[in-house]
């Protein structure tokens, strides 16, 4: 009974050894999709975050962050930067228009 069990378990280590093992051997290759495909590296990070063993669990959450980075705080940034650039723009074109005083 308790080599049966004590197989039971090693075969199933070894399993889970051998998927983590393919997780995060190409833990490049997730950061790279969450970069260059936001939706897909969020969606990927979910499904990774909710595995059991703690090293994929980490692979997913920077899959997750990498992902809403590039997805919403990089726009976000871009937005307000082009806000500003508008606005200085704006400010510009105004005192062109405003004469001179000629004393």
């Amino acid at each position: 009974m308790t080599a049966r069990r004590t197989s039971a378990i090693s075969a199933s280590m070894e399993t889970t050894e051998a998927n983590r093992n393919i997780v995060t051997s190409f833990r490049w290759g997730w950061y790279g999709l969450a970069f260059f495909v936001p939706f897909a590296g969020i969606l990927t990070g979910l499904f990774l975050y909710d595995q059991d063993s703690r090293e994929v669990r980490k692979v997913g959450r920077n899959c997750l962050f990498i992902g809403f980075l590039v997805w919403v705080v990089f726009p976000v940034l871009i937005a307000l930067m082009a806000a500003v650039f508008l606005a200085l723009a704006a400010v510009n074109w105004i005192a062109a228009m405003v004469p001179a005083d000629s004393n």
